[in-house]
């Protein structure tokens, strides 16, 4: 296989539109901008990052649950269902 600098002609066509599509744009609202930058976010938007925040808050491990698997793991207590561990990765694939 041999690789040179040649252009496909189709290449080039394409390039040229996209290349004047995007002269067009810029020169639309940008041209008309008064210097600031504004952004508004939907209602959506604004619940989605108050979720984010609220999730970015809560702690990365669960203490109470990490606390009673130890004690029932140090008590002897602590059992294991493989069945229904083997179900919760089944639907984790489904």
């Amino acid at each position: 296989m041999k690789i040179n600098n040649s252009v496909p002609p189709e290449a080039k066509q394409i390039y040229g539109v996209a290349k004047k599509v995007d002269n067009t744009a810029d020169t639309g609202a940008a041209a008309q901008s008064n210097g600031t930058d504004s952004v508004s976010l939907s209602p959506h938007a604004r619940s989605i990052d108050e979720m984010t925040r609220a999730i970015a808050q809560l702690p990365d491990v669960r203490e109470e649950k990490v606390n009673n698997i130890k004690t029932s793991i140090s008590n002897g207590t602590y059992t294991i269902n493989p069945s229904d561990i083997a179900g919760k990765m089944l639907n984790e694939i489904a």
